[in-house]
């Protein structure tokens, strides 16, 4: 019988034979990587991480159940469940780069192999293998007239979505196509880049209400910028989207249209720091127009072997049940090289990010809004039992607070081969109360009638350590 992990160790296998023999002995091989032409590089890798993770469903453990059939209607508090998980990841990268043109292409895999050690019936169907595969290319890049197009095919874990938390298996592609046009001595640059995204959440094969988050969207991209002095230059960008859910039982008001506008300036203040400032205009069209601005600041210090980013973004995204978010996120990367080998990291962002209106029962079929500002819908069974699906959401605004902290240290045994330590926090603190009730109704046999409430919470705390090796020639 052919399982996964078989499948894996027999890719990884034809990876080995067929690529290693071909190019291991090359004469002119360069430092990392096999030379297939002059221009064109092969590498391939493989990671093998180790990782606790403990909260491997990001749950909040104020979420909790009654169900009158289960001990007597008692509360039942969720469980956090941490986990040992196993990454398999196998990589394979091929690059034609010359003075005209460049091509690419990447596929990586990730086998997330979770072993069970708290709870096997949940974490075995968590046991999911990742791909991403990349295409891109670049013509005429010694012209002013320059072409290029890119596609990214991704499968994860983490849905294109902050209202969604958990592990939701997502298919995301992303194509688009550039064309940029610069002067003589590259003074003045722009470009106009169209394409589309097509999301989609496996679970909504099998769940109705996941394929609310499905949607494709069309997207057009402009930018242009203008080198005033040596070392600045001023710029200006604009761009929007219909993403359209197109599966949703509520796309008439889901439908979003955001459009988002920054000009400012970027500039060198001295020879190790630079800048860039801007402000702009959003708007998000959809159920209601909502009118925000926009904000970008950076701050970028670099000398020798440090690396620091400081930075303020304000933007709008569009969003499945509440038309759009927008984002206040504060964010610094900071990097240090030393001893020659050795590489130490730190990314951090805090997000504060504000939801429009929820729009979810808003002309739904079947659903009738309570007194209490509940939706409920009664289903008729052909025996005549009743079953009455109620759903209170909290008034006001959804706000989230979002934050990320993750140090890492790396080491680099050789070109091709090194270690590396990781942490992340990631900790959600929402107002957003989700309270669904189920009541079935027998039409002859009362004794048979239940009656199940669930109160989730979106908030959540998951902390990860992960040790990865990592071979990458």
């Amino acid at each position: 019988m052919i399982t996964k992990r078989n499948l894996f160790s027999a890719v990884c296998f034809v990876l080995i034979v067929m690529f290693f023999p071909a190019f291991v002995f090359s004469d002119d091989a360069p430092e990392k990587g096999f030379k297939i032409t002059k221009d064109t590089v092969l590498n391939v890798g493989i990671a093998i991480s180790p990782e606790f993770e403990s909260n491997i469903t990001k749950a909040s453990e104020d979420t909790v159940v009654t169900d009158t059939r289960v001990e007597d209607g008692k509360e039942q508090k969720t469980e956090i469940i941490s986990d040992m998980i196993l990454h398999y990841s196998p990589s394979l990268r091929i690059k034609l780069d010359d003075d005209k043109k460049t091509l690419g292409f990447a596929l990586l895999f990730d086998y997330n192999h979770y072993l069970g050690i708290e709870d096997k019936k949940t974490s075995k169907k968590l046991s999911e293998l990742d791909i991403k595969a990349e295409l891109l290319g670049e013509f005429n890049k010694d012209g002013l007239v320059i072409f290029d197009f890119k596609d990214t095919l991704s499968r994860s874990s983490t849905p294109d979505g902050q209202e969604l938390s958990g592990k939701n298996r997502n298919l995301l592609n992303s194509f688009d196509l550039g064309v940029a046009v610069k002067s003589f001595e590259d003074v003045m640059y722009g470009k106009v880049k169209l394409g589309f995204d097509i999301n989609y959440l496996e679970q909504s094969k099998s769940n109705a209400v996941y394929k609310d988050y499905n949607y494709i969207a069309p997207f057009l991209d402009l930018f242009g910028r203008w080198k005033f002095l040596p070392k600045t230059m001023a710029f200006a960008s604009f761009s929007t989207k219909y993403q359209d859910y197109y599966e949703s039982s509520i796309r008439s008001t889901s439908r979003a249209v955001p459009i988002n506008l920054f000009a400012g300036v970027m500039g060198q203040i001295s020879p190790y720091i630079s800048s860039k400032l801007a402000i702009g205009y959003s708007v998000n069209i959809g159920d209601s127009i909502h009118n925000d601005y926009n904000a970008n600041a950076e701050f970028i210090f670099k000398y020798k072997d440090t690396g620091l980013v400081i930075g303020y973004l304000k933007a709008v995204r569009p969003s499945a049940y509440f038309q759009y978010n927008s984002t206040h996120k504060a964010y610094l990367n900071f990097k240090q090289k030393f001893a020659k080998h050795f590489l130490a990291s730190l990314n951090f962002n805090y997000s504060y990010i504000m939801y429009g209106k929820n729009v979810e029962f808003k002309n739904r079929d079947n659903y009738t809004q309570g007194t209490d500002g509940s939706f409920e819908k009664v289903e008729e069974l052909e025996d005549g039992s009743t079953i009455t699906y109620t759903t209170l959401m909290p008034k006001g605004n959804r706000r989230d607070h979002l934050i990320n902290f993750s140090p890492a240290l790396s080491y680099a045994i050789l070109p091709w081969l090194g270690l590396k330590l990781s942490y992340n926090l990631e900790y959600k603190d929402t107002d957003y109360v989700r309270t669904s009730t189920t009541n079935y109704n027998h039409a002859t046999d009362a004794d048979r009638n239940y009656t199940k409430k669930t109160t989730t919470h979106y908030d959540y705390i998951d902390h990860r350590v992960m040790l990865s090796i990592v071979l990458d020639y």
